[in-house]
């Protein structure tokens, strides 16, 4: 990722587990992206359901729909993520931050004009973005996936991708194609978060460079991921 100016909020902060690192920032128009990973995995179910008990009211509902432990402990920690970023950025408690769900599922801030957020998860890894003095209708979309051989990925190609893609796809193999349809779908995913029309709108997400900037995450090994950033024009 291009970085730009100094870490500034992104340095490496507590964490109920392991820690919270910074994963890049970017320049966006006059504002600035920056983002962060954070390890779920072993995190102790004591410590998820501390993290839980601290969620908003619609943040709780939507966590007693997922019964999966590993499921929980992304939820919470990607919550308790994003909270502390914000909180250390806008000068108040973390639980002060007021955020809310959008009908496209998009995590915003309510009271924090030229703040856009978006997070993801994968594997137990939790990805967290926070643009700020973004212009107005700029926004952004993270994802992460965790490095392995997708099932049906040949299919899914066929379906979702560009022709140009999958050209590229075709001179791959082995590891280096798993690499590089594993990018080719988190920048994707992270377009249609970014304009908020959801994972069945993926095969209509521009080539990478036309209406957005893609930017990859430093993240820890076998998993891999980025950041688009959509700036309005």
């Amino acid at each position: 990722m291009t970085r730009s100016g100094s870490d500034g909020a992104a340095a490496t902060l507590a964490a109920p587990a392991g820690r919270i690192a910074p994963a890049g920032q970017v320049a966006a128009g006059p504002g600035v992206v920056r983002a962060w990973w954070a390890d779920g995995r072993g995190l102790p179910a004591g410590a998820v359901a501390e993290l839980a008990a601290a969620l908003a009211p619609q943040e709780r509902s939507r966590y007693d729909t997922v019964s999966d432990p590993l499921g929980r402990a992304e939820f919470v920690l990607a919550r308790y993520v994003l909270r502390s970023v914000l909180g250390r950025m806008l000068g108040r408690p973390p639980a002060r931050v007021g955020l809310a769900v959008d009908r496209a599922g998009r995590p915003w801030v309510t009271d924090a004009p030229g703040v856009d957020v978006s997070i993801a998860h994968a594997a137990g890894l939790v990805a967290v973005a926070v643009g700020s003095g973004l212009a107005p209708r700029t926004r952004i979309g993270v994802d992460v996936e965790e490095v392995r051989t997708v099932p049906r990925a040949g299919d899914l190609a066929r379906r979702l991708f560009s022709p140009a893609e999958r050209a590229r796809l075709g001179r791959a193999s082995g590891r280096a194609g798993d690499l590089l349809w594993l990018d080719v779908w988190t920048r994707r995913e992270a377009y249609v978060k970014a304009v908020g029309t959801g994972v069945r709108s993926l095969a209509g997400a521009p080539e990478q460079g036309v209406g957005h900037l893609w930017h990859p995450l430093r993240l820890p090994r076998g998993f891999t991921g980025g950041l688009v950033v959509v700036e309005p024009g």
